[in-house]
């Protein structure tokens, strides 16, 4: 028979008769009649707050592992401890060879394709709005054709699905945390455009891009960090003027425009149409590559298992000071 309570069985069950065992084997309870009296409820409420206490301590410790988390947000911040940032949405992407015909003699030495123009597809009568995030140039042929290319020289123009959305901020008093959060649960953080005005109705504006891309990094870098927040959008940081990069100043307004996409729906999207006009001229597009690539966020599963490989790699060079005794 049981002399001690096993507190770490959550059982109510168990937790109860290991209560009655344990008061069985005083004197003054030896002949004691649990079931009908009033101290059965006395023990009920014992059970009861020894069971959930156990779960509750049982499922904070859980959480404080990376193998064991059950909720997202806590596997976020393991993750995010292994400097790994989840995938976001991702959009569909298709490659259209874009072009335009002048015959005027006159015609221009150079056109552009603007940042956004739109292509439309449909896939099962459900329709699908993909556009470019960067201007793209031509010039013209013996004929007056204009076919845009990339700056590669590639005449495969990237084109996305999604909308564009914008959201816009101004830097309060630098003194305090300044949180820049974008409410989108749906957004391809691969598309995002981050500008810093230098005051809200200033024409002047500093790019950011992300500090991946970075290479080597000052208090002038112009690089913003993002990671997701708890409650599943992302946050954009910026440096704090020192070793992180450049930090906005009070009174600027920070402007960041992406795309809200629907992920995998348009993969396999291959007829593309556009109303689109460059220089009053219809645009003409062929596909050179069918609509894929879309993708749902990263599930924590798939988290789990890549944030420590991440870690593990650090996605970095090695290098002959790797090995260099210090």
């Amino acid at each position: 028979m049981a002399t001690t309570i096993k507190s770490t069985d959550l059982d109510f069950d168990s937790i109860k008769t290991r209560l009655k065992d344990y008061l069985r084997r005083q004197d003054e309870f030896s002949d004691y009649d649990f079931e009908a009296s009033g101290l059965s409820n006395i023990l009920d409420v014992l059970a009861y707050n020894t069971h959930f206490n156990g779960l509750t301590t049982n499922f904070a410790l859980n959480e404080s592992f990376l193998n064991t988390a059950q909720l997202r947000s806590s596997i976020i911040s393991h993750a995010e401890a292994l400097g790994y940032v989840p995938r976001s949405y991702a959009s569909s992407l298709a490659k259209l060879a874009v072009s335009i015909t002048i015959t005027d003699p006159n015609r221009p030495s150079l056109i552009t394709l603007p940042r956004n123009t739109q292509f439309t597809t449909s896939i099962d009568s459900v329709s699908y709005t993909f556009q470019t995030r960067e201007a793209y140039n031509a010039t013209p042929d013996t004929s007056g054709t204009y076919v845009f290319k990339t700056s590669d020289g590639l005449a495969d123009i990237p084109v996305y699905e999604g909308i564009e959305k914008t959201k816009t901020f101004f830097v309060g008093d630098t003194s305090d945390s300044q949180i820049y959060v974008i409410p989108d649960l749906s957004i391809d953080t691969t598309t995002i455009r981050v500008r810093v005005f230098d005051t809200a109705v200033s024409s002047t504006f500093d790019t950011y891009t992300n500090i991946k891309s970075a290479t080597r990094i000052t208090a002038l870098s112009t690089h913003y960090q993002i990671k997701e927040v708890p409650n599943g959008y992302y946050e954009i940081i910026f440096g704090d003027g020192t070793s992180t990069g450049k930090a906005p100043l009070a009174g600027n307004k920070i402007v960041i425009d992406y795309l809200s996409t629907k992920g995998p729906e348009a993969n396999g999207a291959t007829i593309f149409a556009t109303t689109a006009q460059v220089s009053g001229v219809n645009v003409i597009n062929t596909t050179s590559s069918a609509a894929a690539g879309g993708s749902y966020r990263e599930g924590i599963e798939s988290i789990r298992q890549n944030a420590p490989l991440y870690f593990t790699s650090q996605r970095r060079m090695v290098t002959a000071e790797d090995y260099t005794a210090q």
